[in-house]
């Protein structure tokens, strides 16, 4: 035997001692609650939404499986509901049994069964509980029917199918999840159901449905409407689904009985999938433009999966508690919904505790204090407790939110030693300091913070205050600088002095108070200068570079780790470029009398007032107010109008269209342009995925 078989013959030999040594570290690893599967994380509110990890403001406290409940095993946990007793309720519907936990998760007891008027009722497949006022409510749906127990299961009452002229004939009532308020007053949503919820009275008297969502249609779906409904066939009408509203997959009474719905799956979107409702119904949340789940999602088993926020719990401080079923992670937001932070995960797979196969449900402590989370599929409960940093940031947002922000001082600058990317402790930090009438310091953590609402409010204070302190100052400069303008303007004009000598800077300056006459020099006499006209496109670039970076804070955009400045180079310099091409084609082709270093030329001078208006933009963003900015926003739109009729007089003179010629040529222009566009955005992909296969050919040649 050669020493290479013989050394081959060791290794076999010893894989299985390896492997059985390797187990028990590999079971502890499993079953260690210390040690955190994922990753704890939060998103900033800018524009381009950077993540962030944080510290834990959650950990895992236990992984409950039936065995350390001490029940019988379960053979699905369908919904938990803690009660106002703090007692724990899971509900296991496919084999009918209620599973009552005390507070420190051991048994308090169970039931199986519901005795109603001499009947012994079960619940086999019930889909949702509720527990208030020592009364349990069972979601029974298959049995149609909403079950009232007492907690040693003597039933109630039982609220069947409403008869009333407001239910459809063809509705289907199968309940599966309960709400009922303190006033008794109780919310069913029914499986299937587009109406919303049923409301009934605390005597159980069908009062109507309740806060349904709200069908949006855009204006290319009205019109499809429209057209299906003018050219489609009745038969082929009739056939043609309707856009119904999505249904609601869940929903949660708060301690103030205010109902919170979740939606699911919206589509391609997570705007407004949870609502707070009036008791008219209406969404009074502040979250119809809120964003929930994850701004950026990956692929799940070679996939990309649509998040679902299926579920969710409210505390008492109106702070919210969802989960998303597609990525298995809990999100927790305030109650003006901004994220605090990202919990769980699994995407389908989570073996390890913390993460999650399919959460089916999920409940608070009244507190918050602990988060306590179903898997439908590992058939366990998992229990999240708040960490010390958790409850800081806890008081601190609360106290911030109701607008005691000088206790709440004391915790941000806490919360900041511990973690110095939270962007919350910087907005109440800057809150306080408004308070405390310290501006400086208020601006400086507004900025820290990106919080635009709190700098401006800062910096309106410390500019009145400068003004006062400094108003004769300020007055005095401002004459001085008056009446040396006027003095140079008397100078200059008995002097016969001539400020600006050159004829085509002259002509360029002509553009923007006499377009016509511009034009018509550079069409008949040929004037008109190439070089100065790169110089106004090259400063239209450099303008917009300024006007994004370096703009007032108020103004200037929040996501300045996306600016691209090569994208920015083709708004301007391309665009310009390309829009003399393309007109100087269209145009010729039409008659057109326009050559191309004319078109050129007409093009970069009337972009003047926008390379003068972003500059005007970029110095007074310094000095004026959030408010103050919808003056500024009005002129960059008269500027963008007077740039649009200079070149429409430019186009019009140096071709010698009439008005209706033009406008052929400026949409046959656009056309062209989009087309040009469309083009180079596809051999730009097709370049991208030829290089990609290049690079994977040349990896599997090293590789092999």
């Amino acid at each position: 035997m050669s020493v290479t078989k013989r050394k081959i013959y060791k290794l076999l030999l010893l894989f299985p001692l390896i492997a059985v040594l390797a187990f028990p570290f590999h079971l502890s690893a499993v079953t260690n609650t210390d040690e955190i599967p994922y990753t704890s994380y939060t998103y900033w509110n800018t524009d381009d939404k950077m993540i962030l990890a944080g510290n834990e403001m959650y950990q895992l406290e236990k992984c409950l499986t039936s065995y350390e409940m001490g029940t019988g095993s379960f053979k699905t946990l369908n919904d938990i509901c803690v009660g106002d007793d703090e007692k724990i309720y899971l509900l296991d519907g496919e084999d009918s049994k209620i599973v009552i936990l005390n507070s420190d998760y051991s048994l308090f007891g169970s039931i199986n069964s519901v005795k109603y008027q001499d009947k012994d009722l079960t619940f086999k497949s019930a889909k949702g509980i509720f527990v208030r006022d020592g009364l349990i409510y069972i979601a029974d749906a298959e049995n149609k029917r909403v079950i009232v127990s007492d907690m040693s299961g003597e039933g109630k009452n039982i609220i069947g199918r409403p008869e009333s002229s407001q239910i459809p004939a063809d509705y289907i009532y199968k309940p599966i999840k309960v709400a009922v308020d303190s006033r008794g007053y109780k919310y069913i949503l029914s499986e299937g159901s587009y109406y919303g919820a049923l409301l009934f009275s605390p005597e159980s008297e069908f009062l109507g449905f309740y806060g349904a969502n709200v069908v949006k249609t855009d204006v290319l779906g009205f019109v499809k409407n429209i057209w299906t409904k003018l050219t489609s066939t009745n038969a082929k009408r009739s056939k043609t689904a309707s856009k119904l509203p999505y249904q609601f997959t869940d929903m949660y009474c708060d301690s103030a009985d205010f109902i919170y719905t979740a939606t699911g799956r919206t589509g391609n979107t997570q705007v407004g999938q949870i609502k707070r409702l009036s008791p008219g119904g209406l969404n009074i949340l502040d979250s119809d433009d809120v964003v929930f789940g994850d701004l950026k999602v990956g692929h799940t088993s070679g996939k990309l999966m649509t998040q679902n926020i299926a579920g969710l719990a409210v505390d008492k401080d109106g702070y919210i508690y969802c989960y998303d079923v597609s990525y298995g992670r809990i999100y927790v937001y305030d109650n003006q919904c901004n994220l605090l932070t990202v919990i769980g995960g699994g995407s389908g797979v989570g073996e390890q505790h913390g993460t999650f196969e399919y959460i089916s449900a999920i409940d608070i402590s009244d507190n918050g204090e602990k988060i306590y989370v179903i898997d439908e599929h590992k058939l366990t409960v998992t229990v999240f407790k708040r960490t010390e940093y958790g409850s800081l940031v806890n008081r601190a947002q609360t106290l911030t939110l109701s607008g005691d922000y000088t206790e709440s001082e004391p915790l941000w600058n806490e919360i900041i030693k511990q973690d110095k990317n939270s962007q919350l402790a910087y907005i109440g930090l800057a809150r306080a300091a408004i308070i405390k009438e310290n501006y400086t310091s208020a601006m400086k953590y507004a900025e820290m913070g990106l919080d635009k609402e709190a700098y401006s409010e800062a910096f309106e204070y410390a500019r009145s205050e400068y003004l006062n302190n400094n108003f004769t100052l300020i007055a005095i400069v401002f004459l001085v600088a008056v009446g040396a303008i006027v003095a140079f303007a008397v100078y200059a004009k008995k002097r016969k002095k001539v400020l600006i000598a050159n004829k085509e800077v002259k002509l360029l300056l002509n553009t923007v108070s006499h377009p016509a006459e511009t034009f018509g020099y550079v069409k008949t006499n040929g004037l008109g200068s190439v070089a100065l006209a790169s110089i106004v496109v090259l400063l239209f670039y450099i303008a917009l570079i300024l006007k994004e970076t370096s703009s007032g804070f108020i103004f200037r955009s929040t996501g300045r780790t996306s600016f691209n400045s090569f994208v920015t180079l083709m708004q301007t310099v391309g665009a310009v470029l390309l829009f003399t091409g393309v007109n100087w084609a269209i145009s010729t082709l039409m008659g057109g009398k326009g050559k191309l270093r004319e078109i050129y030329i007409v093009t970069a001078y009337s972009i003047i007032p926008m390379v003068a208006a972003n500059f005007i933009y970029l110095l007074f963003s310094q000095v004026i107010t959030e408010t103050e900015g919808a003056f500024l926003s009005i002129f960059m739109v008269l500027a963008e109008l007077y740039t649009a009729f200079i070149l429409i007089v430019g186009i019009i003179t140096i071709h010698d269209f009439s008005f209706g010629k033009f406008i052929k040529s400026m949409i046959l222009t656009l056309i062209g342009i989009l087309i040009i566009v469309f083009l180079i955005i596809l051999v730009f992909i097709l370049l991208q995925q030829f290089v990609g296969f290049l690079l994977t050919v040349v990896s599997e040649i090293f590789i092999r």
